[in-house]
């Protein structure tokens, strides 16, 4: 134990990462700047929902700098707990005799490790095409919502045929919409192919399916 009885200031404790409101999914990594007069030994990371903590004190590492002024990270699994909304605090106590601690400001963030809803629309399965086609599918993900959705063909072996074309939103929201885009049938040969949809949510999490078959018939 250090004494330092004319230190009765607390650290100076700010969580970088995640930012507030950040959406995550899988593993994440918190990182909290923490600064005193006196050399800090307890950092500890804690989770909380509305209803109360949902994890312990769970110990941060010094991964640069000094006890004094550094920064302290840890991996945090978020498939450990339930999709939602929480917040994270951070407990920084120096080695000041008697001891000073020192709560963070609380940081919001959502959890969510579930892909996206998809279901195709247009065009319909086993259907024959031609010329220009509307590409349409609902995405809904009401928690952490929809960064993107694109498409692409593939053919019948699951060879892929064209990249990744990005949709725009035709009805409804981020949170609940359908997703277009157009694609000209005639810069393809003729053949069966599937459309590939890739919904991306802002969390990171994907799903991509195959949402349709159909065939390309341009020769008459």
């Amino acid at each position: 134990i250090i004494l330092n009885n004319g230190d009765t200031t607390p650290p100076n404790t700010t969580i970088i990462v995640p930012l507030s409101g950040a959406n995550l999914s899988g593993s994440f990594q918190v990182n909290v700047s923490v600064n005193d007069t006196s050399p800090v030994h307890n950092v500890n990371l804690t989770i909380f929902n509305s209803t109360g903590n949902v994890t312990g004190m769970i110990p941060m590492n010094l991964s640069t700098g000094s006890n004094s002024s550094g920064y302290r990270n840890v991996t945090f699994d978020s498939t450990t707990l339930p999709d939602g909304f929480y917040n994270l605090s951070v407990n920084a106590t120096d080695s000041a005799e008697p001891p000073n601690t020192n709560i963070s400001a609380n940081v919001s963030k959502i959890i969510d490790n579930t892909v996206a809803n998809v279901t195709a629309v247009v065009p319909a399965n086993s259907t024959i095409q031609n010329g220009t086609i509307l590409i349409n599918a609902s995405v809904n993900d009401s928690l952490s919502r929809v960064l993107n959705a694109t498409f692409r063909l593939t053919t019948a072996s699951g060879s892929t045929l064209t990249s990744w074309i990005y949709a725009t939103i035709g009805t409804g929201s981020i949170g609940q919409g359908y997703w277009n885009t157009t694609f000209n049938t005639q810069t393809v040969p003729d053949d069966n192919y599937n459309i590939t949809v890739n919904a991306t949510d802002f969390a990171g999490n994907q799903k991509v399916i195959n949402m349709s078959q159909i065939e390309i018939d341009n020769v008459p």
